[in-house]
This record gives C-alpha cells, structure tokens and sequence, in this order.
C-alpha cells in the first residue's frame, strides 16, 4: 500500500511521518528506514514482536509518544508466548470509545443490562476494557467470568437471575461450552474473538451474535458485526487493515489473503502486524448504511 497508491489514510500518512522521526525507535532499525511509502514498512510477525520486546523490556523500542502510563497487561494472541503490553491515559480513552461504537454497532444501548464473561487481571482482552466501553455508553456491566464448567455457570446463574442481563458478551469457549447446553440463555451475544478462534471468526453469521475482531496489542475492538451480518466493519481512523499475497503484495478488495493490522493512534505502535488470520476487505456499500470497510476472515 504505497503512498503513491491513493490509498494510505491521512492517518496513516501522518504515523509515517513519525516513524520517520523517531530514530531510537524498533522501525529505525529496520532496513529501508526512513521509510518512503508505507509498504516499505517491514511487515512483523509475532515471534518479531516477541524477540523486541525480550530485547528491550517492558514493552520494547514501540513508543511513539512519551505519556505515562496507566495500564499494562499480557498479550495472548497472535504471539508466540504471552507478551507485556501497555495503555496511555489516551489509549484507554480511545479503547472505551471503539468499544462503545462496536457495542451500539450490536444493538446496544444506554442502560441495557450486560453481563461479561471475559478473563479480568492481566489477560487480555479482559474484563476492564469492557466494562469502560460499557461506561461510555451508560449500559450495566456485570462481570462473571469465563464460563466452561457447571459450577461457573451456576454461580452466574445466580447473579444472572437478579440482574437478567439482555446481552452476554463472552470469548469463543465460553459462548460453545454455554452453545453446548438445551437451557442455554436466549439473549443477544456480543463474541471478543482474537487470531487463535478463527474458524468461529469464519462461521457462518447469526441473528443473534455479533462478533468482534480483538487482537489487543493493535487494539481490543479493531472491526464488528452489524445488524446486517456482512462482514466485520473496520474502526478505520484507528487501525489500518491490509491484505497482502504470500510475498507480501497487496491484493485488490475482494481476494483473501494475510491480514496485516496496525495501529494508527495508539501511543505503542505496531505496524504491519500478520494476524494469521486470511481475511478478505470489502468497501461495496453495507445495508446498515455504516461507510467503513469490512472484513470478511476466511
């Protein structure tokens, strides 16, 4: 995606020009730098992320921005071992904010009633930045836990009967292991989906599940599901999504190939980042009227 190519953001535009200016960053150490168009960017794969960030802890040569920060937590997917990562008082701001447009883009809303089952501490994506995306829309949030044995589900169970949540927002083995059962809840379910659950990323779409791409080293909501069930519509002012051939060219909308992520606003930049994942852009018109590109895995 050369800047010749009429197709890098201007927020992209404007993170390359900052790469190019941080000559004590992990980029300046990379061939080509500085860097004329934006495929000149070296693409990263996770086992590179994991050796610059053992090289260079905590959180390797990324930071563009010198902000304190506020939040750390150990990345989990598309890595090769956990790895530490980190929010600004900014980031976490912006997080609450995509996550709060990828939840409306599911139907919620203020005071709806909610109910997360997500990982709290240090793993993510976890319980803490879903409970700020449910502060920016003024939704309940009540967090339970993962759910995958009998006595995880009978003691939500009891917290759900008081509070009747309306929407469950869970990873892929707690919304199976809750699939698995005849009495399972009948409400809408919002699915955080990192790399490593990609054929539940791929499935078929349903009415009543809205999936969301989370890959929290990029970003914990990078693109979602709408009402419409075509695709998973990309946060484009904050994440940059390429599809690129086994040689790393860019390929036209519409043919499946790597998924590369990058950041665009956040103070830790990640650029370039395979996923693992194949994944299709699509930019034809969605029904539910939202402009962004989708992506569809598989």
């Amino acid at each position: 995606m050369s800047s010749e190519s009429g197709k890098i953001t201007a927020p992209a535009a404007a993170l390359l020009t900052a790469i190019n200016g941080a000559a004590t960053s992990f980029y300046a150490a990379q061939p080509g730098f500085p860097f004329h168009a934006w495929d000149d960017i070296v693409i990263l794969t996770g086992v590179d992320l994991a050796k610059e960030i053992g090289d260079h802890l905590p959180f390797g040569r990324l930071r563009l921005r010198d902000e304190p920060l506020l939040r750390a937590a150990l990345a989990t997917a598309a890595v090769p071992h956990p790895l530490p990562m980190c929010w600004s008082a900014a980031d976490l701001e912006r997080e609450a904010q995509l996550g709060a447009r990828a939840f409306a883009r599911a139907g919620l809303r203020a005071r709806d009633r909610t109910s997360d089952c997500l990982e709290g501490g240090l793993v993510t994506p976890g319980t803490l930045a879903i409970t700020d995306a449910l502060d920016a829309i003024d939704a309940l949030a009540l967090p339970v836990g993962p759910i995958t044995n009998e006595a995880a589900l009978t003691r939500a169970r009891e917290v759900w009967g008081i509070v009747q949540p309306q929407v469950l927002i869970t990873t892929g083995d707690t919304f199976a292991f809750l699939e698995s059962r005849s009495d399972a809840p009948d409400v809408t379910h919002v699915l955080l989906l990192t790399p490593n659950e990609a054929a539940t990323l791929a499935a078929p779409a349903r009415a009543n599940v809205f999936r969301v791409l989370s890959l929290p080293i990029i970003g914990t909501f990078v693109a979602g599901e709408c009402s419409a069930h075509d695709g998973l519509h990309i946060a484009e002012d904050a994440f940059l999504a390429e599809v690129v051939d086994g040689n790393g060219r860019e390929l036209s909308d519409g043919k499946s190939g790597r998924l590369l992520l990058s950041t665009l606003q956040r103070s830790h930049a990640v650029l370039r980042l395979d996923t693992g994942l194949r994944a299709a852009l699509d930019r034809v018109a969605c029904r539910c009227g939202e402009p962004t590109a989708r992506l569809h895995i598989g």
